[in-house]
């Protein structure tokens, strides 16, 4: 079984894709208990929930590409948009706190594998 099997890419898909929507509804009706950061963590985050539009954005963002990803609709697309959002996650508990990490890691991971598995949707803009 080939990393391009169809199941597995498609498994991936929709589990991320129930994930992100699982988090994205969470940034909009909190019903998680926020987890305890560390002072440079709970500072970073504080800010940005000051903005009052940082996380309705990422929230929107991440049901949006949920959603594509759940559907298998623009899934290519899907990958593109939501790695700024994956990136942030990984760089945030990598330099500010480690809490989390392993989550954070993972879902870039899985963004990766996102991108691998449509690497020839990509290649017309990088003029390939």
């Amino acid at each position: 079984m080939g990393l391009r099997n169809r199941k597995l890419v498609r498994t991936i898909q929709i589990i991320f894709g129930l994930g992100l929507i699982f988090f994205g509804t969470n940034m909009f009706f909190q019903f998680l208990a926020s987890p305890e950061f560390n002072e440079a963590g709970s500072a970073f985050l504080g800010a940005l929930f000051a903005t009052g539009f940082i996380f309705p954005i990422m929230g929107t963002i991440w049901i949006l590409a949920g959603l594509m990803f759940l559907f298998n609709k623009c899934s290519a697309l899907a990958a593109i948009i939501i790695f700024p959002v994956s990136l942030n996650i990984l760089l945030f508990h990598l330099l500010l706190d480690f809490t989390g990490a392993l989550m954070g890691i993972l879902v870039f991971i899985l963004n990766i594998y996102l991108f691998y598995v449509h690497w020839n949707s990509y290649k017309p803009m990088c003029g390939m």
